[in-house]
């Protein structure tokens, strides 16, 4: 192999390593969070199941006021963190996205 070989081949090397590194720190993008029909039952469900028994008498509504899906996801993710009397929630990732768009649009108007 000439010197010019092992020089394109040390250079093709060198780039699929950049391009594999960059591609594993690139950041993943969020779960998809779209208040589709389907998606708000779905989280309605997954309220009724999973939050309904201690939140059934607190108007949550009014403590969710104004939350995009995006942070209801963030916090759904982190309940414990956040509010220590909260338990983890033990749901799939879709029960916890449908549950974000519920809570947004359950916070929608309530001021």
């Amino acid at each position: 192999m000439t010197r010019r070989a092992r020089l394109a081949a040390l250079a093709v090397a060198a780039v699929a390593v950049a391009l594999a590194i960059a591609l594993a720190a690139a950041p993943r993008g969020r779960p998809s969070l779209v208040g589709t029909p389907e998606a708000l039952a779905r989280g309605e469900r997954v309220f009724r199941a999973k939050c309904l028994h201690c939140h059934g008498d607190v108007p949550l509504a009014r403590r969710v006021a104004g939350w995009t899906a995006e942070r209801a996801y963030d916090a759904i993710g982190r309940l414990p963190q956040l509010y220590p009397v909260m338990p983890e929630f033990h749901g799939s990732d879709e029960d916890r996205r449908a549950l974000a768009v519920y809570l947004s649009a359950m916070g929608e108007g309530s001021d």
